[in-house]
């Protein structure tokens, strides 16, 4: 292992999802639905869904909270910090 010398004001790059889900879109408050798709599982689209937005959140201090939504067979976001 080789460690390298300490760098100041080296900027952290912008997150970009592979999946193009709105999280830089959201404000504080805003929520968005992705619904199933054909006889996709909801318990496996919050499994997928949950971990990006968790993951952009934790890159960007930003805070989200996934919800399933069963009456409209999707899942929910919300933008909470």
């Amino acid at each position: 292992m080789k460690i390298g010398k300490i760098e100041k004001k080296v900027a952290i790059p912008e997150v970009h999802s592979k999946v193009k889900y709105p999280w830089p879109e959201m404000n504080v408050g805003d929520s968005v639905f992705i619904a199933a798709e054909n006889e996709e599982n909801l318990y496996n689209l919050k499994r997928v869904v949950g971990p990006a937005a968790r993951y952009y959140g934790d890159k960007t201090g930003k805070k989200f909270k996934t919800l399933l939504d069963r009456d409209e067979n999707g899942v929910r976001v919300w933008r909470t910090e």
